[in-house]
């Protein structure tokens, strides 16, 4: 996906200019403020409690990973971001309230080039179905906006590193068994091995495991100073992932605002 993909999503967001609720958990005024500019592209309610003055609509709660989900489910809004809230509390929360399996990609964006990534919670991905599941359900993602993805698989070595280890040649194995399978049910994918490099310009990048993708998702984010729109959850609602270590919420909420468009088609 170019740069042009990200353009053309912010302009879906402020067309659209959903109701999206985001969770605010010991904020202060730095980040209250942030999300000023984030009502460009959404009618936005902050789920919690502000702990300075607040000119946007909020819904006090002690609780609210609970009642941001809530809102979602009885559709009192139209997609939520978790914003601030702590992971593992709202994820939980959510497989719950909608009885799903969490998977989520997240969005980055490197000059030239803007790609999904999964997965990224350090206790997502353990299985081949699990990352499977995420390349045939983000490439589904992807097709709403109108693209055919390709799909980068990677996994612990290249190919002529077999037999140097178990745990090499049990991920080379599986790196092989899930872009075969994605092909057959019609994706675009290739086995990459430990070749992240050979990715660039492909639309999705699905990681060994979970920790790797978080390592993968942080280095970029944080040292490679990528853009990170958030990460949508792969389900039937617009719920869209961030993660704490950020100063604005604009990308997670553009994001979520676009996808509610999308979701309506």
């Amino acid at each position: 996906m170019d740069e042009g993909f990200v353009r053309s999503m912010q302009e879906k967001a402020v067309a659209r200019h959903a109701r999206i609720g985001i969770g605010i958990w010991n904020s202060d005024a730095k980040l209250i403020a942030s999300l000023q500019s984030a009502t460009k592209y959404a009618d936005l309610l902050l789920v919690g409690e502000p702990r300075c003055k607040c000119d946007l609509e909020f819904v006090p709660t002690d609780e609210p990973w609970e009642e941001l989900v809530r809102l979602l489910k009885d559709g009192e809004i139209e997609g939520a971001v978790r914003g601030n809230l702590p992971a593992g509390r709202t994820m939980k929360c959510l497989a719950r309230q909608f009885d799903i399996k969490v998977k989520r990609l997240a969005l980055l964006e490197l000059p030239g080039w803007s790609f999904l990534l999964g997965p990224v919670g350090i206790d997502e991905g353990e299985t081949v179905s699990e990352r499977l599941g995420l390349a045939l359900e983000g490439a589904r993602f992807v097709q709403r906006f109108g693209i055919s993805p390709k799909v980068s698989v990677l996994s612990g070595g290249r190919m002529e590193d077999l037999g140097r280890c178990e745990r090499v040649d049990r991920s080379l194995a599986e790196g092989e068994l899930i872009a075969a399978r994605a092909r057959e049910a019609g994706v675009d994918a290739k086995h990459r091995g430990i070749l992240i490099e050979a990715c660039r310009g492909d639309d999705i990048i699905i990681a060994p495991e979970g920790v790797s993708g978080n390592l993968i998702f942080r280095t970029t984010l944080l040292l490679c100073k990528a853009e990170s729109y958030g990460a949508p959850v792969l389900m039937d609602r617009v719920f869209v992932d961030s993660t704490r270590a950020r100063e604005s919420f604009d990308g997670p909420v553009m994001l979520a605002s676009s996808m509610v468009g999308m979701m309506n088609r």
